[in-house]
């Protein structure tokens, strides 16, 4: 075949290109083997790229690269690497007494233990106020006071920016204070908000506005994995974030009209927090590390921490650009491993991971009462699908699970013991754990801690109650569904 095709005009094209593909298709299959964490996915992908050599190796580079082994992962690494030596190279500015975490106990908390040290965490201060802001109603109005009081600088990270309604608010407001002569900065995710007119807007506003890897054909760049899921908004010496986009949909408060389309952004319920004192200052850095990277420009010179605001304890942890293995899963898998009397778990998209399996089995196994609160209707289903097929194992190990009432929860909280508050941008999903740029914020507080916990039990209230015995009788066709999103389970 290859013959004939040669002896075709142009036909020397037909060989080349079959070289050419399988050559790609061995370095793919070579690749896998070498850099695959698991047997499993090293089996999966081998079996794909041998049975299909160019299909799967294109899916493969598209979609089986794991963030640590990428290209842009390791030049990200190195802007972070170097603005957090930077940090540490600045030990006298933590040694302050006003910014230690003030509690003798809560250097001795096993809590506190859990996350300290590790390469992907900033420190541990003292002398902050964080205050839940609950859906956009909550949420934006006190965001876009921030930005037209700010009289210094404005940055924004966001994985989606959009409405026609409160994008335009926000866009409005951001361009307004560059009008003021404040240095404002907005990164979008290039995947997140590729189709949003924000672009545009925010441009023609002279916003410095920038994408994190945003697909391209020339030269071809694809990285859909590589996702900056992070949420960050920082004015001056007050910041906020959590889990919470820019869009129409956060807005409750807000009845259909011209510029909000119902059948356009479905509601959404989520939570997301203002942060006052020294945790301000660490979101800072946290939004420049991602800003070097994607334009070059490093600001590690200007280390602006506000003074102490409240008496909380405060630390984030960052889970992407040069962290080493999974930071947010050892850190959920620790906590779990130290609560002793209540754990309350808020997620979007539950698809725990083995290990995260065995931390919330051991949890309850130990007698530790563990609430998962679910939402009933999510805008992937077939995400919900394959969590389901998780359900039993939990279940029956004495994990209660909850179904919020529409509409649909974009929540993430971890609740712990009445003292441990864990919140941002991570889901219970392979990609938040894996693939995707995260941000979190760990909060020592038991006045923070019980608001949240009295929020959890009013949608507990409304809410149902999963059980074994439900999951044991669902139609053969439903377990069938379930099972075959589940097995896809580490791309959704």
């Amino acid at each position: 075949m290859l013959e004939y095709a040669a002896s075709l005009p142009w036909g020397w094209i037909i060989p080349v290109f079959f070289v050419l593909g399988y050559t790609v298709a061995a370095v793919a299959l070579v690749h896998a083997l070498l850099k695959a964490r698991r047997p499993q996915s090293a089996l999966g992908w081998a079996a794909a790229i041998i049975s299909l050599p160019f299909a799967g190796s294109l899916a493969y580079f598209l979609f089986g690269i794991s963030r640590v082994d990428s290209r842009a992962a390791r030049l990200m690494g190195d802007r972070a690497a170097r603005r957090l030596r930077f940090l540490s190279e600045n030990a006298d500015l933590w040694k302050n007494e006003v910014f230690q975490a003030p509690s003798v106990e809560l250097a001795r908390d096993a809590l506190a233990r859990v996350g300290e040290g590790k390469r992907s965490s900033l420190p541990l201060l003292g002398g902050n106020d964080v205050r839940p802001l609950f859906n956009g109603d909550e949420a934006y109005p006190a965001m876009l006071e921030a930005i037209r009081r700010a009289k210094r600088e404005v940055f924004l990270c966001t994985y989606i920016f959009e409405g026609r309604l409160a994008g335009e608010v926000f866009a409005e407001a951001l361009t307004s204070a560059v009008g003021r002569g404040v240095d404002v900065r907005v990164l979008l995710d290039g995947m997140g908000s590729f189709f949003s007119p924000a672009w545009r807007h925010l441009r023609r506003g002279g916003v410095k506005v920038e994408g994190f890897l945003p697909p391209r054909l020339f030269p071809p760049d694809f990285s859909l994995n590589l996702r900056n899921h992070r949420k960050v908004l920082v004015c001056d010496g007050t910041a906020f974030t959590g889990g919470m986009n820019i869009g129409d949909g956060n807005l409750h408060g807000v009845p259909s009209c011209e510029r909000f389309d119902e059948r356009q952004f479905r509601r959404i319920q989520d939570v997301h927090f203002l942060c006052a004192g020294p945790i301000a200052g660490l979101l800072r850095e946290a939004f420049l590390m991602d800003w070097a990277f994607v334009t070059g420009q490093d600001d590690t010179g200007a280390l602006l921490l506000p003074p102490p605001a409240g008496n909380m304890d405060t630390r984030i942890v960052m889970d992407g650009p040069g962290t080493p293995n999974d930071p947010m899963q050892d850190l959920l898998c620790g906590i779990l491993c130290c609560a002793a009397r209540r754990v309350t778990v808020f997620t979007p998209y539950f698809l725990p991971t083995r290990e995260l399996l065995s931390a919330f089995t051991c949890a309850a196994g130990r007698g530790v009462e563990v609430r998962v609160i679910l939402p009933e209707e999510l805008d992937h289903a077939y995400v919900g699908w394959a969590g389901e097929r998780t359900l039993p194992l939990l279940l029956d190990s004495g994990v209660r699970v909850f179904r919020q009432p529409p509409p649909f929860a974009h929540t993430k909280l971890f609740l712990i013991d009445g003292v441990y508050v864990c919140m941002g941008s991570t889901n219970l999903d392979p990609r938040s754990l894996s693939l995707n740029f995260e941000l979190n914020v760990e909060v020592f507080s038991r006045e923070l801690c019980m608001r949240l916990e009295e929020y959890a039990d009013a949608i507990l209230a409304r809410s149902r109650e999963v059980t074994l015995e439900e999951l044991k009788h669902l139609s053969l066709p439903r377990q069938l569904r379930n099972a075959a999103a589940w097995i896809f389970s580490p791309y959704l």
